[in-house]
């Protein structure tokens, strides 16, 4: 039988080697999740969000709500919040994170930006597609941009 300790000198865990990738999963990378400049780790983030399409709701507003607290946990929130009118149409809002910047900069200048820009060379917006159904659901899709 083996003692924890030789457990952590192996430095398995799960199935997989620690602080290595073992699936291609958002949080299963020795990378965080909240690097959104690292394109992988974007193109992760935008899969996780394109994945609210795979369901059904009951209002379009709930899918929205829901993909921005789970986007709360890394940081992100959302600049504005999107409008849904009607039974299908896009609606769309950019994004911060951690509350963006404010502040000084090393050579005096004013610095007050969304958190993003500045690292990723552009504006991060996210973009959302809702229709509802014959059954009277909603199915509503999601990109960042």
């Amino acid at each position: 039988m083996k003692t924890f300790r030789q457990h952590l000198k192996e430095g398995k865990y799960m199935g997989g080697q620690v602080g290595s990738p073992t699936a291609d999963s958002v949080e299963d990378s020795s990378i965080g999740i909240h690097n959104i400049h690292i394109p992988a780790v974007l193109e992760r983030l935008n899969a996780f969000v394109g994945s609210i399409g795979d369901q059904e709701y009951i209002r379009p507003q709930h899918a929205i709500d829901s993909l921005k607290e789970k986007l709360g946990r890394i940081g992100i929130t959302f600049k504005n919040e999107p409008v849904i009118e009607g039974k299908s149409g896009t609606a769309e809002t950019g994004l911060t994170q951690f509350g963006g910047r404010f502040g000084k900069d090393i050579d005096g200048s004013d610095i007050n930006d969304d958190g993003i820009t500045h690292r990723l060379g552009k504006e991060l917006k996210i973009k959302f597609q809702y229709e509802t159904l014959k059954n009277g659901a909603a199915r509503v899709y999601a990109q960042l941009v």
